[in-house]
């Protein structure tokens, strides 16, 4: 069996799981909001509104996260320097499904994946050495019917899946509540504004509270984007993952049809 590469040694597989059971913010998550956003408050008076605002929105995912911060950081990261899914098991998936490809030419229409190039009975393939190649190899041999080679895919497929949307949903959940925090700002200031005007208000009396709200405005804005584009990096690798996964069904069931062999490197 193959030993899996330096990039998954690096990233520690469990590290990068998402526990369903942990999921959610829970009281470390709720803790963690109230003292970034009183850090976030301390900078605010203090008019560093930069600051500020990415308090919030680190306080804002640590909330929806919970004890999961970390692992949707590492995973943030490292999204953006690889091509491999960030779990082991969905890579195993990726790399058995290009040997597949190779023989099979997978083809994806608007609405499904097909086989584009017809397989020969009792033809023999190639994949890569690791366990899910080994894993098929076991399954042909032992002549089960393709629900089985379904559930085999799911077992290769699921952990990743739940890492994307769940990544996904907490970025793109920061990403809509920024602009209601630089909004805050912006009404804040423009009130701070309306408090001081009077006969003999100058632009100069005025300036504090106008850049007040358009920093906060900008800052917001500028906030909610990067998580935006975070997020749809993470929605990017689930419709990736999604196809992996769909036409890797169709690749097996097409092994189980026509009875093939499996070699495995």
């Amino acid at each position: 069996m193959a030993q899996e590469s330096n990039f998954y040694k690096a990233l520690s597989r469990r590290a990068l799981i998402i526990n369903e059971t942990e999921a959610g913010a829970g009281l470390s998550g709720l803790l963690g909001l109230l003292v970034l956003g009183l850090l976030a408050t301390v900078f605010f008076i203090t008019e560093n509104y930069f600051i500020s605002l990415f308090l919030v929105s680190i306080g804002l995912l640590l909330y929806v996260s919970g004890k999961e911060f970390s692992k949707i950081l590492m995973s943030a990261f490292t999204i953006f320097f690889s091509s491999k899914h960030l779990v082991a098991k969905a890579a195993f998936l990726q790399d058995t499904l290009g040997a597949l490809d190779e023989v099979l030419k997978i083809k994806r229409s608007k609405s499904r994946a097909y086989i584009g190039q017809p397989l020969e009975k009792n033809a023999k393939i190639i994949l890569p050495n690791n366990p899910l190649s080994v894993d098929i190899q076991r399954l042909l041999e032992s002549d089960k019917d393709p629900s089985y080679a379904e559930f085999i895919a799911h077992s290769y497929y699921h952990q990743c899946h739940e890492l994307y949307d769940f990544s996904n949903e907490n970025f793109d959940f920061v990403s809509n509540v920024m602009p209601l925090f630089g909004l805050i700002g912006t009404i804040v200031g423009l009130i701070s504004m309306f408090d001081t005007l009077g006969a003999d208000v100058t632009v100069e009396a005025l300036s504090p509270q106008l850049a007040l709200a358009l920093k906060t405005t900008l800052y917001g804005a500028i906030f909610s984007s990067v998580y935006r584009i975070v997020g749809v990096r993470f929605s990017q690798r689930l419709a990736s993952l999604d196809y992996d996964y769909e036409a890797f069904i169709k690749a097996l069931t097409a092994l189980i049809e026509n009875k093939a062999t499996i070699e495995v490197e």
